[in-house]
């Protein structure tokens, strides 16, 4: 079964060069990230920070992972499951896919609907030879259950598999119902957001994310969509003994403007230590 384009010429170019020139990605020589988080806004917003992980990203890799929320079903707690896919369709070429025997069957209609699959996609078109797989989940009712699928993970993967959790970070205003800092966007109001998002992550990189996400799904209740992506991405990274680092971190306004409404993004990375 093919996954087909919904997103197209919507949340990205539906124009094969001008996607291209807009996700072109530069490896650099010290390509060894194999773990990440990045967003799934429209590639309008998303793209640059999706491109310094895949800048990054360990050459040898043939297989991608790459666990979202879900926007559009609700999910059933403590659960990861799977879309099964033999191919992915983009603008740039098909992404052949693969299935996790241990993740729950049955998401299909998920990963069709899922606008973050489809941010991906093209930047797994530009390499050669890498697979993809899709698993969705939106919420842990206990942080070990994420510690347990991330040590089943663990066991059946290998070297040459990457895996990315999809999530944008604050949705700030009252769109969102979420304004702790006021109503107005100023400088001070963003560089608040920024800060406080900031502190998420750097939890997570440091090996604290059932910490990280208890504080900010419980105690604070922010509105960071794909928090149980990252934490489940994190806890692999813990487990695993990786160095964890902040890539870049930008959000959808540039400065104050009239729409007191913005999204936060961050980008993550993990490699090896040795």
């Amino acid at each position: 079964m093919k996954r087909r384009l919904r997103f197209n010429g919507l949340w990205y170019p539906s124009d094969k060069e001008e996607l291209e020139k807009l996700i072109k990605v530069t490896p650099i020589s010290d390509n060894k990230d194999v773990f990440g988080v990045v967003p799934h806004a429209g590639l309008y917003y998303s793209s640059n920070l999706i491109k310094l992980f895949f800048n990054t990203l360990s050459s040898k890799i043939n297989k991608i992972l790459l666990i979202t929320p879900s926007h559009y079903y609700a999910l059933e707690d403590d659960v990861v499951g799977c879309g099964d896919f033999d191919m992915f369709e983009t603008p740039i070429k098909d992404v052949p896919g693969f299935s996790i025997p241990i993740l729950q069957s049955g998401y299909e209609k998920v990963t069709v609907s899922e606008h973050a699959v489809e941010m991906i996609l093209p930047f797994i078109a530009q390499r050669e030879n890498i697979s993809l797989c899709c698993a969705h989940v939106n919420r842990f009712t206990d942080v070990t259950i994420a510690s347990k699928y991330a040590n089943q993970l663990l066991s059946i993967i290998d070297d040459k598999t990457a895996v990315i959790a999809s999530s944008d970070f604050t949705h700030y205003g009252k769109n969102f119902d979420y304004t702790p800092y006021g109503n107005i966007i100023n400088d001070d109001l963003i560089n608040n957001v920024s800060s406080y998002d900031r502190e998420i992550a750097t939890r997570f990189i440091k090996g604290e994310g059932p910490a990280a996400y208890l504080k900010a799904s419980i105690d604070d209740k922010a509105t960071i969509c794909g928090i149980a992506p990252m934490l489940l991405v994190s806890e692999m990274a813990r487990l695993s003994n990786m160095k964890g680092r902040i890539l870049g971190q930008s959000n959808s306004i540039n400065s104050p403007t009239l729409d007191n409404n913005f999204v936060s993004y961050i980008s993550l990375a993990w490699r090896n230590k040795s």
